[in-house]
């Protein structure tokens, strides 16, 4: 995460934003999830239940910030990556910018969503782990689909009515009510919209988890059993 913002530091150097600010912040509360998670757990195998849901509480209202760096990629809508430009051959082509600046803030941002939405997404994994140990896989998946959904609605919340995760302690009614009259077709359909991206983001995951888990038992497998081999080849010569 240092190297995140010393990257923003330079391009604010550079490029004079205070976007990269706001990034640099994005990225840490989008890290504080995982933290928390962690914390839980923590408290949980030490038997203190009640701090353990103290942490998953403050893991669940700051869980959103972790998908919400996907929307900070509205910060580069109007910087004209490409436009269409008339040929000397008659037709008509894209041209591409050549402004390297444009460029750089595209991978800060995608980088920055990258490192957020993975350490949320694990955040996700060990909050499900925990659950299996002590209920069942209906219910462990029922509250995934919760998170998503609840998480959708933090996007919602943060993106378009400005409000941050610790709003629910400090200006609940306000945030009650402009949520009430924020209610319309937009609003449900983004929910929904995020709440899959949340769910297909996280099997995708588990899946791609699971893949370098298996390759690096298979090779801690082999590591092990090469001096095994060794030894019997070298007894079997004898």
């Amino acid at each position: 995460m240092s190297v995140y913002w010393l990257f923003c530091f330079i391009m604010i150097y550079l490029d004079g934003s205070l976007l990269y600010l706001m990034l640099s912040w994005n990225v840490l509360l989008a890290l504080l999830p995982l933290i928390f998670i962690n914390q839980s757990e923590k408290r949980l195998l030490q038997g203190m239940s009640g701090r353990s849901v103290v942490w998953l509480v403050a893991w669940l209202l700051f869980f959103p910030n972790s998908v919400y760096m996907v929307t900070d990629f509205i910060h580069i809508s109007n910087h004209g990556f490409m436009r269409l430009v008339d040929t000397a051959q008659g037709y008509r082509a894209y041209e591409y910018s050549t402004d390297v600046l444009i460029w750089a803030k595209l991978l800060i941002i995608g980088i920055g969503f990258i490192f957020a939405l993975m350490a949320g997404l694990e955040s996700l994994y060990v909050f499900e782990q925990n659950l299996k140990k002590h209920t069942s896989k209906i219910i462990s998946f029922s509250s995934i689909l919760l998170v998503s959904l609840l998480s959708g609605i933090g996007v919602y919340i943060g993106r378009f009515l400005r409000f941050n995760s610790w709003d629910v302690f400090l200006n609940p009614d306000q945030l009650m009510k402009e949520m009430a009259l924020a209610v319309d077709s937009f609003s449900i359909r983004f929910v929904l919209i995020f709440t899959l991206f949340i769910i297909a983001s996280y099997l995708l995951y588990k899946i791609f988890r699971q893949m370098i888990y298996s390759r690096v038992s298979a090779t801690y497998s082999d590591i092990v059993a090469s001096p095994d081999k060794g030894e019997k080849h070298h007894r079997g010569t004898n």
